[in-house]
């Protein structure tokens, strides 16, 4: 390196000369990026994963009864199609269930739906 010249000015007279702007990346950075997201992206699943559930469990919370009621649908559908997560849900239901200040005809709906879980998977 020339003397006198700092290695980040001398990086930018470089990367001045040769066209390459500041915030540019060069194709070495690229392939490593794309490299690492290929890698994140096929990472096994359960490192990263949540279940489909969860996201359908805060309208059990809902005071309207079609969310409600629609919250707890597609709850005991995936508990029915998906036996891994059954367990879970029907803990969810029932936890649900037992609370002090939900409304009777919620409760009776989450103790039907939680009969159907069970029924259809003989349990």
């Amino acid at each position: 390196m020339t003397e006198g010249v700092s290695a980040s000015m001398f990086k930018k007279i470089k990367d001045f000369l040769i066209g390459r702007k500041v915030g540019d990346i060069t194709p070495a950075e690229a392939h490593r990026i794309q490299k690492a997201s290929y890698v994140l992206n096929n990472t096994e699943i359960k490192k990263r994963f949540s279940p489909t559930y969860e996201s359908i469990v805060k309208g059990l919370d809902s005071e309207e009864k079609q969310v409600f009621e629609g919250s707890v649908w597609y709850l005991a559908k995936i508990a029915v199609n998906k036996p891994k997560y059954q367990t879970e849900i029907l803990e969810i239901l029932e936890r649900k269930s037992k609370e002090k200040g939900i409304n009777p005809e919620f409760r009776e709906y989450i103790k039907t739906q939680v009969q159907n879980i069970l029924s259809k998977n003989n349990l």
